[in-house]
């Protein structure tokens, strides 16, 4: 039970117990020192000390929350969350993006992803994304990226950062990558029974 680990941990304090040294860094597996209430983590190896999670948040095996970073509210984290993003509630980074922060850029991006958002299976963002947001599996967003809006203006994607209710999408006949208003017939949030974490 993960609420009786520090108890474990003053009783065996004076005993002699093996120790293996899973890594050497600057930023340990998180749950050699923290375990966080209400919180499912696949691979302890892929949360390191120093993230925020949120009661509710699952990370998937395939999930990384690295320092500096992690999720504000119930979230599913089945991607790369890196230094200075923080996910918002019921968002839900698929199977295999990553969503760039502060490590790129000087340290000085910093990026978030809205409240029931989509970051499709190996897509990517550099930028914000706003609540209600979604971009399609594949597709990578930068902040130059030049964007097709529904009205024909092509607009580089930094000044859609943080802009809620879009859909990133890639043109299947001609590449081009365009925003649409996003709503929930494109997705409909996280499965909470699925997610629930009790």
């Amino acid at each position: 039970m993960p609420a009786r680990v520090d108890e474990l941990r003053e009783l065996i304090v004076s005993e002699h117990h093996y120790r293996g040294v899973p890594s050497i860094d600057k930023f340990p597996r998180m749950t050699d020192y923290v375990i966080p209430q209400g919180v499912r983590v696949a691979d302890a190896d892929r949360v390191r000390l120093g993230v925020h999670m949120a009661q509710g948040t699952t990370v998937m095996h395939e999930g990384f929350v690295n320092f500096n970073a992690g999720t504000i509210a119930p979230a599913m984290v089945e991607g790369r969350v890196t230094p200075g993003v923080v996910v918002g509630a019921n968002s839900d980074v698929g199977a295999g993006p990553s969503i760039i922060g502060t490590l790129s850029d000087g340290g000085k991006q910093v990026n978030a992803i809205g409240e029931r958002s989509l970051l499709g299976a190996n897509a990517g963002t550099r930028i914000s994304l706003g609540d209600d947001y979604i971009v399609e599996a594949g597709l990578y967003i930068t902040a130059g990226t030049k964007v097709k809006m529904p009205d024909g203006k092509i607009v580089p994607a930094r000044s859609l950062s943080g802009v809620p209710r879009l859909l990133f999408r890639r043109h299947s006949q001609t590449g081009a990558v365009e925003a649409i208003p996003s709503s929930t017939s494109n997705w409909r949030g996280l499965n909470i029974s699925l997610h629930s974490n009790d």
